[in-house]
C-alpha cells in the first residue's frame, strides 16, 4: 500500500506504466484499454483522470527529459567542433501528421551532424487548435463551462500559412531561439533541397552579420 492512501503501488505503477507506453506507441488510452481487454485486465482509469495525470504528471516529466537530453546533445556538439558554439552544423527536416500538402499539423527538428546525429530542437506547428474545436459542442449547453476551459487551456494553433511552408517556418524558428535558449549559433545547415527552408534562412537572418552556408545532402 501507499502511504495515506488506498492505493497499491502495483496499481500505479501499472497505470503510469500503461499511459508512458501509450505516449510513445501513439494509441492513446483507447488503444491501451483494447490492449488491456485483450489480457482480461481491468481498463485504465477513466478518462477525465487519465488525461489529469497525463497533462500534471507525464507530460512535465517527458519536457523535462526532452530539455536535458536535447541540452546534452548541444554540449556534446559544441565540445566535438572544438569547443567553438559559434559555428555548430546542423541538419534540419520535418514531418506531418498527414502526407501531401493538406496537413494541418507539422513537426520540424535541427540536428546534430556529429558522428551520432541527436536532436537539438524540435518545433511544432498547427493550423488548428483541438481545444477549441473539440469544446464548441459544450458552448450552446454550459457556455461557463464553455468559458472555463477556453481560458485555461493552451491554445494550439501557431500557424497561419500554406502546409507546404511548416517546415521551412519550423527550422528558421530553431534557429532565431538557438542562442537564447542554448547560447549557440548554427552556421551550417544540411539541407533536403527543400529550397525554401535556406531562402527564408538567408532572407531572415537568425544571428546579425552572420550568413548561414548551404551544404546540400547527397542523399537528396
Amino acid at each position: 500500500m501507499i502511504p495515506d492512501t488506498k492505493h497499491r503501488d502495483i496499481n500505479i505503477r501499472v497505470q503510469l506504466a500503461s499511459f508512458l507506453g501509450a505516449h510513445l506507441a501513439g494509441i492513446g488510452r483507447a488503444g491501451v484499454a483494447k490492449i488491456f481487454g485483450a489480457m482480461h485486465i481491468p481498463r485504465p482509469v477513466k478518462e477525465d483522470h487519465y488525461e489529469e495525470i497525463d497533462r500534471k504528471l507525464l507530460l512535465p516529466c517527458i519536457k523535462k527529459f526532452q530539455h536535458q537530453s536535447m541540452e546534452a546533445a548541444i554540449y556534446e556538439a559544441v565540445d566535438e567542433n572544438d569547443g567553438d558554439p559559434t559555428s555548430l552544423t546542423v541538419s534540419g527536416d520535418g514531418t506531418w501528421q498527414r502526407r501531401g500538402f493538406k496537413s494541418i499539423r507539422e513537426v520540424a527538428a535541427v540536428l546534430s551532424c556529429n558522428t551520432t546525429p541527436e536532436v537539438f530542437d524540435v518545433q511544432r506547428l498547427s493550423k488548428k487548435c483541438v481545444i477549441c474545436i473539440g469544446e464548441l459542442s459544450v458552448k450552446n449547453t454550459d457556455s461557463d463551462l464553455y468559458d472555463e476551459i477556453i481560458s485555461n487551456h493552451d491554445y494550439e494553433s501557431n500557424y497561419d500559412g500554406s502546409s507546404g511552408g511548416m517546415e521551412s517556418k519550423g527550422i528558421q524558428d530553431i534557429f532565431k531561439r538557438s542562442f537564447s535558449k542554448y547560447q549557440v549559433q548554427y552556421t551550417r545547415y544540411i539541407g533536403d533541397g527543400d529550397l525554401s527552408v535556406m531562402w527564408d534562412l538567408t532572407q531572415h537572418p537568425s544571428y546579425p552579420g552572420i550568413e548561414i552556408e548551404k551544404i546540400e545532402d547527397i542523399n537528396h
